[in-house]
């Protein structure tokens, strides 16, 4: 072989070997994290507009471009259906690439699931972070007989079934936290469902129910006018203006009750993406804008990590089947 040939294969072998690295290169950069996000990302909603939820969700949007790797933007996408079990549904079948992420809440992940009527449990997802939380507060008009708790537990425990109560729904926190309740105070109530807490609360009002069990957001105005009176809250915590209002655990009745959101991707999405969106939007969570918006719905900022956020979801999926189990609505 001369010289010329030699040198020509040389060259060959070299060109070879920068093509394959440059398409390893090129591969890790497509599959990887090395430039993510590179493209605006899309934050799937499971509820309509105007919400605790979706305005939490449009407050992070409208800020995280400020914290977000390469300045990229989230953009909001509303499918609510199904007590949020076909935005959620979406979110699990979405690409695991990070370029589809979910605002979650307790309803479709901890309750919906034992029902049989979905595809997903919590561990087909990877929690990002918790980002707000709401106690729910059980009210009664102000001229109802039940000054406080203990006059109120008094009264369902000597009549049974008599008392009833509205909520959001059948199925969903209110009505589950309240079952717990029952559970745990060996009390009997009776569950009216409606259609969001504002109808729930203006049967209350209107006389239709005795009582009405709504988040703390819902419930504050009619508090603060006068025209309902709190009985106790079901949470880990209670806002100012409820400050003395007893929690249920203050009552050492162990029912926490929160309707918790947060942000959650599906499970294949690579830890280092979870960082990434995680640390953008702790960050976002953070800033004053977002802080004003959630004080103006009368929700404050709820910080959990990964880790944490994680045991909440497993914790009350576990409890929420043990309730669902004694009611007769597990499948």
């Amino acid at each position: 072989m001369n010289k010329r040939k030699l040198v020509s294969l040389a060259g060959l072998a070299l060109s070879l070997v920068i093509g394959l690295a440059g398409c390893s290169g090129a591969g890790q950069t497509s599959g990887g994290t090395a430039n993510y996000p590179d493209k605006p990302i899309q934050m799937i909603v499971p509820f309509t507009p105007g919400g605790t939820t979706d305005i939490a969700a449009r407050a992070l949007a409208g800020v995280i471009n400020k914290y977000m790797p390469n300045g990229q933007t989230v953009a909001v996408i509303n499918k609510d259906g199904g007590g949020g079990t076909i935005g959620v549904s979406e979110l699990f079948q979405a690409k695991g690439d990070g370029y589809t992420i979910g605002m979650v809440t307790s309803g479709p992940m901890t309750i919906k699931p034992h029902g049989g009527q979905v595809a997903y449990k919590p561990e087909d997802f990877k929690p990002v972070l918790e980002v707000v939380a709401t106690p729910n507060v059980l009210i009664v008009k102000s001229d109802s007989p039940w000054k406080n708790f203990d006059e109120w537990l008094d009264y369902v425990k000597a009549n049974p079934g008599d008392f009833n109560y509205s909520t959001t729904g059948t199925g969903l926190t209110q009505h589950i936290t309240m079952e717990s309740i029952q559970v745990k105070t060996g009390t009997k109530l009776t569950h009216v469902p409606f259609n969001g807490g504002s109808p729930a609360i203006m049967a209350m009002l209107g006389g239709n129910v005795a009582g009405a069990f709504v988040q703390t957001t819902e419930a504050m105005p009619y508090i603060l006018d006068g025209t309902a009176r709190p009985l106790f809250v079901a949470g880990t915590f209670k806002p100012e203006e409820l400050k003395d209002v007893p929690m249920l655990s203050d009552k050492k009745i162990d029912v926490r009750g929160d309707v918790w959101t947060g942000i959650a991707v599906p499970k294949d999405v690579p830890d280092e993406i979870v960082t990434i969106l995680h640390d953008s939007f702790k960050k976002a969570l953070e800033d004053p804008a977002v802080v004003d918006q959630f004080k103006k719905i009368g929700a404050a900022p709820v910080y959990k990590g990964p880790a944490d956020f994680k045991a909440i979801i497993e914790q009350d999926y576990q409890t929420n089947g043990e309730v669902l189990q004694a009611i007769g609505l597990k499948k």
